[in-house]
């Protein structure tokens, strides 16, 4: 038995995970935290495992944001976590720290087809790398290399890759948004950390004051019909599939792709679109490259967990 956790920009999500005889991964005991009503990240982790009334001598944290040397400043969030802070300050005994995406793509080796929904269909090639992406607060991407019969995960920050823009509206956002930023991330249109720079663009587009909407309500009105809402979710959705072609061709991924992260899950009937994915594959003289490769919408809220205990089991305890 041990913690799993991921950690991002806007929830703190905790878990214990157990293993079974066969290898498998049972979570149990899920519990979310709005990471906005804690100054610090150790107070948020004691309150999960005083919960749960057993403090576990492992946690496995998957953070949005790139480790270095057992320590990680969230991207987009003020906190800094050390693992060897954590564990004298939590009362556990090991803490491991790894990136949230690697994390996301070894769920992928663990997790059924229930958990996904198909964006596209095509054919993956036996032994390419697999890509696994997609935006949450912000936007993540790692690779899944295969070697041996295994994967072994590459993690990457496709993210912050430059926002090309493919359409009049795209292009009116990045005028908009170059105004105050040099460069305009893939994450400052797709992340939901930018949702409200975002809106406040498609509604000086559509000349009209900015609505005071919650991401909910933007979703819901946008599959409702709303002009200014349906903008935002597309947008966003058209630049999601966009941003993957890019980083697909950049690491060879014809293993298939796997879009991820909360604000995929929330944008899956404006992904599902067919102009939305037909952009994929528009991208010359690339295109015959692209057109066979098969993308999966994993819905699984559990997964980076999942992904996680896997990860550990395998690399830091010789699984």
């Amino acid at each position: 038995m041990f913690l799993v956790g991921d950690i991002g920009g806007t929830n703190a999500r905790f878990a214990i995970a157990r293993t079974t005889d066969d290898q498998g991964i049972v979570i149990s005991d899920f519990e979310k935290f709005n990471a906005q009503q804690f100054d610090r990240f150790d107070d948020t982790m004691n309150k999960f495992v005083e919960g749960i009334g057993v403090r576990p001598s492992l946690a496995v944290l998957a953070v949005a944001g790139p480790i270095h040397n057992g320590e990680v400043k969230l991207t987009n969030r003020s906190w800094q976590l050390n693992a060897n802070d954590l564990s004298r300050s939590c009362r556990i005994d090991e803490v491991c720290l790894m990136n949230d995406f690697t994390a996301m793509a070894f769920s992928v080796t663990r997790i059924g087809d229930d958990s996904y929904i198909d964006l596209k269909q095509g054919k993956a090639l036996d032994n390419a790398p697999m890509l696994v992406a997609g935006p949450g607060t912000g936007f993540g991407s790692c690779l899944l290399i295969p070697s041996n019969g295994e994967y072994h995960a590459l993690a990457c920050e496709g993210g912050h890759s430059l926002f090309v823009p493919r359409s009049d509206l795209d292009r009116a956002v990045l005028d908009i948004l170059s105004r105050k930023h040099d460069a305009v991330s893939v994450e400052r249109i797709c992340g939901g950390g930018y949702l409200d720079e975002l809106t406040a663009a498609i509604a000086e587009i559509h000349g009209v004051q900015t609505p005071a909407l919650t991401p909910q309500e933007i979703i819901e009105n946008g599959e409702a019909g709303d002009a200014l809402c349906r903008d935002i979710c597309q947008i966003r959705a058209d630049v999601i599939i966009s941003s993957l072609a890019n980083m697909a061709l950049v690491g060879g991924a014809r293993g298939g792709i796997v879009v991820a992260g909360g604000v995929a899950r929330h944008l899956s009937k404006f992904l599902t679109d067919k102009k939305t994915i037909e952009r994929f594959a528009a991208v010359w003289p690339q295109g015959d490259f692209l057109q066979h490769i098969p993308i999966r919408l994993l819905v699984n809220p559990l997964a980076p967990l999942v992904g996680a205990a896997a990860h550990y089991l395998r690399y830091e305890n010789n699984e």
